[in-house]
């Protein structure tokens, strides 16, 4: 059995993988967690997101080969179970699931920090009575394997009850009061309550993200570019130019986040309606150098200097940046990046050490 003792989390020491839905796919509160760790002077943990929006435990469980292990966790964060209940799953197999995801993290010796489920609004109100057993599965098979639990559902019940609006108009999704309560009861099951959760995010553009784009929709009715379409290419005056990160302030809180940190949140508007968006980058570079493209948002397809080197596939794998990495080498001199995507996207470059 594999214990996370009460004094042994020590941020300076942890890779964290955080495995969730939409509510982890959307890296505000891993953001957060680190945020209040260096507000309060002490090393941040390396933070990775596995996220992806509208799971359940059943695909938690069949992708942690692909988004946890490899990554080597020294922690795992568990926050599944909304979509669970709003899609009828059963308690015997919301229990059968969760189970098999800890004992297959109790077997590679990685502990898990357990997050109760987050709430829901009142149009979900028998959803939500439904939640009380999911909550107690979690707690039981925490319980079973020694591992600490962050009590998030009964902290945002509690902030609610005090008049805290802490799920969006869509009363699933929460806002970042509500986001503010989780990050309170995850440093509180780390042991560290006296850490204040920060009361606003200091955003930064991420690393390595490719700053200047030609961008026009895509020509209607014309197939998906192949390397002849991609030599094809030249962008004139009908190509409109895309800086990263956007300047224009967006209206919703989470939006305005992701376009701080350096996605594209507004082709639509900055180009026009389109089913689609082709994009042109040059990327300079002093020598050869090998690199990690990470993709994001609705981004479709990399091609490097005429050669395609990532197109994404049939199943949704999340928003996030960095949901998957595209080795890829870049040559001395001048380098031409060509993206499919639709309205929103994120690609940014990574230098291999």
């Amino acid at each position: 059995m594999t214990r996370l003792g009460a004094a042994s989390f020590d941020p300076r020491a942890q890779r964290i993988v955080f495995l969730g839905d939409s509510i982890t796919d959307g890296f505000t509160y891993p953001l957060l967690l680190r945020q209040a760790f260096a507000d309060a002077g002490l090393p941040a943990p390396a933070v990775i997101n596995a996220g992806i929006a509208s799971d359940t435990a059943e695909g938690v469980l069949a992708r942690l080969d692909r988004d946890v292990f490899p990554h080597r966790p020294t922690l795992v964060s568990l926050s599944i179970g909304v979509n669970d209940v709003l899609r009828k799953v059963t308690p015997e197999q919301y229990e059968e699931r969760v189970a098999a995801i800890a004992d297959r993290m109790a077997a590679a010796k990685i502990p898990m920090l357990v997050m109760t489920t987050t709430v829901l609004g009142p149009k979900n109100a028998e959803a939500e009575r439904k939640l009380a057993d999911f909550n107690a599965i979690l707690h039981r098979i925490a319980e079973r394997h020694g591992w600490r639990v962050a009590e998030v559902n009964r902290l945002m019940s509690e902030a609610r009850a005090e008049g805290v609006a802490v799920n969006e108009p869509d009363e699933v999704h929460i806002t970042f009061a509500g986001y503010h309560v989780m990050v309170r009861a995850i440093l509180d099951a780390l042991g560290y309550p006296k850490v204040p959760v920060p009361g606003r995010a200091k955003l930064a553009v991420e690393p390595g993200v490719i700053p200047e784009w030609k961008i026009r929709a895509a020509p209607e009715k014309s197939p998906a570019l192949d390397a002849k379409a991609v030599a094809a290419l030249k962008p004139d005056g009908s190509w409109k130019t895309c800086t990263l990160p956007e300047k224009d302030p967006l209206p919703h809180w989470w939006a305005d986040q992701e376009r701080q940190r350096g996605f594209a949140m507004s082709l639509d508007k900055i180009i026009g309606p389109a089913k689609s968006y082709q994009g042109i980058a040059l990327v300079d570079s002093d020598k050869a150098r090998r690199v990690h493209f990470l993709p994001g948002a609705s981004l479709q397809a990399i091609w490097l200097n005429g050669e395609r080197v990532w197109k994404v596939g049939e199943a949704w794998i999340g928003w996030h940046a960095g949901r998957e990495r595209v080795p890829a080498e870049l040559k001395a001199g001048r380098n031409t990046l060509v993206i499919e995507t639709g309205s929103q996207f994120f690609l940014s470059a990574l230098e291999l050490q």
